[in-house]
């Protein structure tokens, strides 16, 4: 066991809650999981946002594939 205190990083801290964060398969962007809950797949996977599409094309889940819906 070693008696040498850790080096404590603020960031490694903050980098591991980010990475929860649901993201649109399309673009990239960062969505709330309320968003992914409800323009999401079953899976609250993300295929499209309001930065790559229009919510009328969210709303068909025209772009979901089938196996996904």
């Amino acid at each position: 066991m070693s008696t040498e205190p850790t080096q404590w990083t603020p960031m490694a801290s903050r980098e591991a809650a980010t990475t929860t964060t649901p993201e649109c398969l399309n673009c990239g962007n960062r969505v709330t999981r309320q968003f992914a809950r409800v323009f999401g797949d079953n899976r609250d996977d993300v295929h499209a946002c309001p930065d790559c599409s229009t919510y009328r094309e969210m709303k068909t889940a025209d772009f979901i594939p089938e196996e996904r819906r």
